[in-house]
């Protein structure tokens, strides 16, 4: 179970990311469209979460990394 804060870590946030790669694995295999509509939205959720914590994710040869969003000054 989890520690509820009022900020995600940034290390639960990496674990978080990581798992977008098994979503990439998937595209080689044979899903039902209900079940594909299910997997996009986790997917979604997932981007969201990460962004809403104010990261952009990074796609790499060695996996995944995040960085963080800079804020336009007005």
């Amino acid at each position: 179970m989890s520690i509820l804060t009022e900020k995600t870590e940034y290390r639960a946030l990496m674990v978080i990311a990581q798992t977008l790669c098994h979503f990439d694995n998937l595209s080689q295999l044979g899903i039902s469209a209900g079940d594909a509509v299910r997997i996009r939205h986790a997917e979604n959720i997932i981007k969201d979460v990460i962004g809403n914590n104010g990261y952009e994710i990074l796609y790499r040869n060695k996996g995944i990394g995040l960085r963080k969003i800079k804020e336009i000054k007005s």
